[in-house]
């Protein structure tokens, strides 16, 4: 079994059993003591985890909330130019899908449209258009997730069928030649659906998710249209994106 698995597999548990020790993750799996060390360094490394004494628990919602609202300040002058380019796409009367991330957060204090119609599951994405008097805000139910701060569940993807959009700007976990990848399985679902009911989805990715990918992959590059980010892509990452006809903006 590859070690993303494993991690997948040890996150699972945590959410139903909440501590996990050294010895737990190696009879689980059948690994040595290093093994499991290997994969509790990676899990805690990342923010995923964090170490009790002898083992691992998810961290505390305090610390979720926290880790959140540090990413906002992760790249930030790049966050918001191209925020501030992405919303220059939206043009009046246009009917658009914002998605959980801190960079597409970053359009909606440029947005200028006479009128325009955007839907989100975000609560602080809504929480912004809400001061934005030509912008009518749909915000999707579902049940609250306070770790990012967005709404999920059946209800969510449901009340989304309704509606058909003329952009969707969604965020990445990681951007490789392989596809979008993102940070929860029910991310996957939801991605696709939005994309089945936009005719034009654009990813917004800072230069940190060039080249990484993450737990699951979400989408193909032929899936989307536009990329924004604010680096040049590696050429491998640039011929895959020719490939699947991405047009790459960048934005220095």
């Amino acid at each position: 079994m590859y070690q993303e698995e494993r991690l997948l597999r040890i996150l699972t548990h945590l959410e139903e059993q909440d501590t996990m020790t050294v010895g737990e993750i190696c009879a689980m799996f059948g690994i040595s003591r290093d093994t499991a060390r290997r994969d509790i360094v990676k899990l805690t490394e990342s923010g995923a985890v964090t170490r009790t004494h002898g083992g691992i628990t998810l961290p505390r919602l305090e610390q979720k909330i926290e880790a959140y609202a540090a990413r906002l300040h992760n790249e930030p002058d790049g966050k918001m130019r191209i925020g501030r380019h992405a919303a220059k796409l939206v043009l009046d009367h246009d009917m658009v899908f914002l998605d959980v991330s801190t960079t597409v957060q970053c359009i909606i204090p440029h947005l200028k449209p006479a009128h325009a119609t955007a839907v989100t599951h975000s609560i602080d994405n809504a929480c912004m258009l809400a001061d934005q008097a030509t912008i009518q805000t749909h915000l999707l139910g579902g049940i609250v997730q306070p770790k990012t701060r967005h709404l999920s569940g059946y209800s969510t993807l449901d009340k989304l069928r309704d509606f058909q959009f003329d952009k969707a700007f969604l965020g990445a976990a990681g951007i490789s030649e392989a596809g979008i990848y993102y940070h929860y399985e029910e991310d996957i679902y939801m991605k696709r659906e939005i994309v089945s009911r936009s005719r034009q989805t654009i990813v917004l990715a800072d230069c940190t998710k060039l080249g990484h990918t993450h737990y699951y992959r979400g989408l193909s590059l032929s899936d989307i249209d536009i990329l924004i980010t604010n680096q040049p892509l590696s050429p491998e990452l640039a011929n895959a994106m020719k490939a699947n006809h991405v047009q790459v903006i960048i934005i220095s």
